[in-house]
């Protein structure tokens, strides 16, 4: 038996070659840096805390974790930025 349904109408400017929203160029890198320099800086500050933690030298691995961590994130925004501009 047929359903007597209609289907519904998809409405205005689709069509099955439709491939959703255009992203710009360059968007996705944009998008991601913000973790990445997350994942540098608290990384690496993890990373000398549990150095310190290891060696009991408190605080001292811990602020060149944090210090290097703040240089990696400067070095990959410069670097992405300079690529997509």
């Amino acid at each position: 038996m047929d359903d007597p349904t209609p289907a519904p109408d998809p409405g205005p400017g689709t069509s099955s070659s439709d491939r959703g929203p255009m992203v710009a160029p360059g968007a996705v890198e944009f998008l991601t840096l913000g973790l990445t320099v997350a994942v540098a800086l608290v990384g690496l500050a993890a990373g000398g805390y549990l150095v310190d933690g290891w060696l009991g030298t408190s605080p001292w691995f811990t602020l060149v974790g944090v210090v290097l961590g703040i240089a990696a994130a400067v070095l990959i925004t410069v670097s992405r930025v300079r690529r997509l501009l």
